[in-house]
């Protein structure tokens, strides 16, 4: 799953993947964001791609619970680095 969102002139896309077992346990699916911003069609090397985890596990149980984390973290990495530079 991939989605992209517009913030302050940056393209944030989230990408979720599933961990990498072909058949994997019963409740044991979980889900990494890889996260990639862009200006002007070109990733900012400042801090793309980023890789997305829960603080409290190596990786989220939902794809919508990564999917929030991602887009809210990369908002706040897209707000601070405007910030410092201005």
């Amino acid at each position: 799953m991939i989605r992209s969102y517009n913030h302050k002139g940056f393209v944030l896309e989230v990408a979720i993947e599933t961990n990498s077992r072909l058949v994997p346990p019963p409740g044991d699916i979980r889900y990494l964001a890889v996260v990639t911003i862009s200006r002007s069609g070109r990733p900012v090397t400042a801090f793309s791609p980023l890789c997305i985890g829960s603080t409290r596990y190596s990786n989220f149980e939902s794809a919508e619970e990564a999917l929030m984390s991602a887009h809210t973290a990369a908002r706040t990495f897209v707000d601070e680095w405007v910030r410092t530079v201005s």
